[in-house]
């Protein structure tokens, strides 16, 4: 529905990310990351809690900006884009928030139309027909009526995706999109994730932790630790790569590479002993 700059001179590739640094609150999140998103595929996003997975999401958006290196959307450079510019590209990119996001005071036909209200100025009769096709996206034509109360965490999951998908967008950014799901639910979205990457051309980005789920839906996983890129690959082997990284968090080691223990200094010293072991 919109008319992007298609600026990119690598088909294959969506978003390329070099040398990423981002500092806040005096702690590295980002040391100098590398990460290349390809067209059209599923890409899942993964690592301990804290390692910037979310942070990267708004990185991408241009929510937020690095200290260094740069982001490149379809060939545009992130950090250098005008305000109108920005507001371009984010129409090109859905996002499926932790929580769904609804509007508890709107039902589930006025959240898919929120996108379209505020940025188009399009009749009421296509904002119905693409409400309604979005909807019947994801299976819940039906309820079109419900209050987001009434849902269940699946179902406020998928009107979230309808809503995402509103604008026709060629990245859909998911941000722990299998929490709290049942089996019944959780499979739903995969099913959702992947038809919807296959038959409208979208390329997908997801940060999950459920390696199970995401063997089903991803064609490529990044584990990033310590600012980096630490192993990738498919995500039906990458867990028997054999470095210590990926055993430890596939493994649920609680020590290893990511330490146990956050870094404190001597133990003796804090307690007021000379010589305390640490």
């Amino acid at each position: 529905m919109t008319d992007f700059v298609h600026a990119t001179t690598d088909d294959s590739t969506l978003v390329r990310i070099r040398g990423l640094t981002t500092v806040l609150n005096g702690k590295p999140i980002f040391d100098g990351l590398d990460m290349d998103i390809p067209r059209g595929k599923v890409t899942a996003i993964m690592g301990a809690s804290g390692t910037g997975k979310t942070t990267l999401l708004k990185h991408i958006t241009g929510q937020m900006r690095g200290d260094a290196g740069e982001i490149l959307v379809n060939g545009q450079n992130v950090a250098t884009l005008s305000r109108d510019q920005l507001f371009t590209l984010r129409e090109g990119i859905g996002y499926l928030f932790q929580n769904s996001a609804l509007l508890t005071d709107y039902d589930v036909f006025e959240n898919v139309a929120f996108p379209l209200r505020q940025h188009t100025k399009l009749p009421e009769v296509l904002i119905r027909n693409l409400v309604i096709l979005k909807l019947q996206a994801v299976g819940l034509r039906g309820a079109a009526s419900l209050m987001p109360g009434e849902l269940s965490g699946g179902m406020a999951r998928r009107v979230a995706l309808a809503r995402a998908i509103v604008f026709d967008p060629m990245l859909i950014l998911y941000d722990e999109p299998f929490v709290g799901l049942d089996p019944v639910a959780l499979n739903q979205v995969l099913k959702l994730i992947r038809t919807l990457n296959q038959t409208l051309g979208i390329t997908s980005v997801l940060v999950a932790h459920e390696l199970e789920a995401v063997k089903q839906v991803a064609d490529h996983v990044f584990l990033i630790a310590n600012g980096k890129v630490v192993a990738q690959g498919d995500p039906r082997t990458i867990a028997e790569d054999g470095s210590p990284w990926t055993r430890q968090f596939f493994g649920g080691e609680a020590d290893g590479p990511v330490p146990f223990q956050y870094p404190a200094g001597d133990l003796g010293k804090a307690l007021g002993f000379a010589g305390l072991a640490k």
